[in-house]
């Protein structure tokens, strides 16, 4: 299909007060500002559904409203289909390069392999940090230990050089026999380029050929009667063939494919690339991308797959994407095929191998997107969250409270602490609530920040610097007037889930962050420790009442005697070699004691 077939170009631009008459068609739209930029350019199944979505009252994305508070024109272009609409999207993004559209960044602090290709004589070096000058890229690597594996062999083998410029003799590595000398001629320039071409394909994953070739070396030394090179090839393509079988065969085919898989949190999206060539995984890259606009995933997913072809210096057969994102598979297919590109396939796992690679692809798209959060520094975060709170210290020290109950029942508050932006889990508390059976957990939260902070002034110990409150307006005033109640003034905050509002005392309106700040993340990461503390403490309340209520039906004991019972000999090791006699010496009668210990018992061997 042609990319141009079908396309209309309206004439004239719209205001967005005008967005109402925009046609219903699959298209392309171009926000500018005043002075005629394109801002931001995106695409549409129906033009009119999706730019009116932008200039909705109170939009909940804070970086939507403002985009929308910089639009001045609107122009457009339908086409007859969504997939020409991925076409045009993509190629108006490259041109234009609009600020806010989504900027794909590899990430930098994974190990690479650079080859220097543009240098007459080569050289081979780990980096975290690869260049744009035309060299090769190979990576990036789980680990800097395997890339110096690699690049020891490609010196024991091929003898590529390491240094950064050519000295003026030869140094020791020649004399170690891991560098040919191209400094002091002891190779060719042709001689050289030849093994630079051996170590492309290893480090491509193409050892097929390079065994291939080493083989067809050998037997033409053997033919000349050359011995010694032929014996010193031979050990090459030992050498690689051990290494190559060290690395585990995750395919029955040998197909070579890229698995392509994403994770997103905090209003950043990561990308993970799984690199198979041959049925063995090579090597993976990483890129992340933070929204400038609140995006679909999907489309993002799109524009991804299509940038990353375009960038790639392997090209795949295949793309594997999640199935989540299967809708996009017919148009992108369709998008390399009218842009010249019939060789990329795209489209999701059918087997049980190809799924359990894109697992592993999205495993560690979770794993890197944390390692990609932890790189936020956290006195700057705390520093910025100072700020938007507009408070009068950095909070060091910040507590979260959270609820934990069903209908009001065994219902827990938890409360956790950090310290400098990390948890001090030493000072974490819990309160089991006494006020209430019935679910209120506005009467909750008071009753646990009214408990917290009494005890802290009438011991004269330190208060911290912020309380956040998981949940909205009505949890932040119980929290408010507990603290009133009690004489305390704190800063106290809550953080609303569903949109992500900071709610604070005397502000009317919340105020709503980018997802990618780092002050919000500072709050979600303390309200979803509280939530993760009091979903554990109310987990062991449940437990602790069920195996209370094994010994009701014991006639003969209370509360009292259920208490001893459950403070001194509620543990595995203590059951294990529990006696009656350990019951009796606690004051529980003989008769009594017997079936305490068969009840004590049961539990134990139900546990093991």
């Amino acid at each position: 299909m042609s990319a141009k077939r079908n396309i209309e170009e309206n004439k004239g631009y719209l205001t967005p007060e005008r967005v109402s008459e925009l046609p219903s068609s699959p298209g392309v739209y171009m926000m500018k500002n005043a002075d005629g930029e394109i801002i931001y350019i995106g695409k549409a199944v129906s033009l009119k559904k999706r730019v009116s979505s932008y200039f909705q009252k109170n939009h909940p994305d804070i970086k939507t409203r403002s985009l929308v508070a910089n639009i001045a024109l609107i122009d457009y272009i339908s086409v007859g289909n969504e997939m020409e609409a991925l076409i045009l999207e993509a190629n108006f993004i490259k041109k234009y390069h609009p600020r806010y559209n989504v900027d794909f960044k590899d990430n930098k602090f994974y190990p690479f392999i650079i080859v220097t290709i543009r240098e007459e004589y080569p050289r081979i070096f780990l980096t975290r940090e690869p260049r744009k000058d035309g060299s090769l890229v190979f990576g990036p690597y789980t680990s800097s230990q395997m890339v110096r594996r690699y690049i020891d062999m490609v010196q024991r083998l091929f003898m590529l050089r390491v240094c950064r410029e050519l000295p003026k003799r030869e140094c020791l590595y020649y004399h170690m026999h891991r560098c040919s000398a191209p400094c002091i001629q002891k190779v060719t320039s042709e001689e050289y380029k030849a093994q630079v071409e051996l170590v492309l394909k290893l480090l491509r994953g193409q050892t097929d050929e390079l065994m291939t070739d080493l083989e067809q070396e050998m037997r033409a030394a053997s033919k000349e009667l050359l011995y010694e090179k032929a014996q010193a090839i031979k050990e090459k393509i030992e050498a690689v063939t051990f290494f190559v079988e060290g690395q585990h065969v995750y395919l029955q085919s040998r197909i070579n494919a890229d698995f392509i898989a994403s994770a997103s949190r905090f209003g950043k999206i990561l990308y993970v690339v799984n690199i198979i060539r041959q049925g063995r995984m090579i090597g993976k890259r990483s890129y992340t991308a933070s929204p400038r606009i609140d995006e679909e995933e999907s489309g993002m997913m799109e524009r991804f797959v299509i940038e990353y072809c375009l960038q790639s210096d392997k090209k795949a057969d295949l793309i594997i994407i999640d199935p989540a994102f299967e809708a996009q598979v017919s148009a992108l297919n369709g998008y390399f095929a009218d842009t010249g590109q019939a060789g990329v396939k795209v489209g999701i796992p059918h087997d049980n191998d190809q799924t359990a690679l894109l697992r592993i692809a999205k495993e560690n798209a979770e794993l890197h997107l944390a390692q990609v959060l932890s790189k936020v520094d956290n006195s700057e975060s705390l520093a910025l969250l100072r700020d938007v709170l507009g408070i009068d210290r950095t909070p060091m020290r910040i507590e979260g409270f959270d609820i934990a109950n069903i209908l009001g029942q065994q219902a827990v508050a938890a409360m956790v602490s950090f310290y400098g932006g990390d948890p001090d889990k030493d000072n974490y508390r819990h309160f089991n609530i006494r006020s209430k059976e019935t679910p209120d957990d506005f009467a909750m939260m008071h009753e646990a920040v009214l408990r917290r902070y009494k005890r802290l002034r009438d011991e004269g110990l330190e208060y911290p610097d912020l309380v956040l409150i998981d949940g909205g307006k009505g949890q932040l005033h119980a929290a408010a007037d507990a603290l009133a109640e009690i004489g305390v003034s704190l800063n106290v905050v809550s953080l609303a889930k569903k949109n992500e509002e900071i709610f604070v005392p005397g502000r009317a309106e919340p105020i709503v962050l980018e997802r990618n700040s780092p002050a919000l993340h500072v709050l979600q990461r303390v309200r979803d420790e509280s939530h993760r503390f009091s979903n554990l403490c109310y987990n062991r309340l449940k437990r602790k009442s069920a195996v209370e209520s094994v010994f009701d039906d014991i006639e003969g004991i209370g509360d009292k005697r259920k208490s001893i019972i459950v403070r001194k000999f509620l543990k595995r090791q203590t059951i294990e070699r529990l006696t009656v006699k350990d019951l009796t010496d606690e004051g529980i009668p003989s008769g009594i004691a017997e079936k305490v210990y068969n009840s004590l018992k049961s539990l134990y061997n139900k546990s093991s």
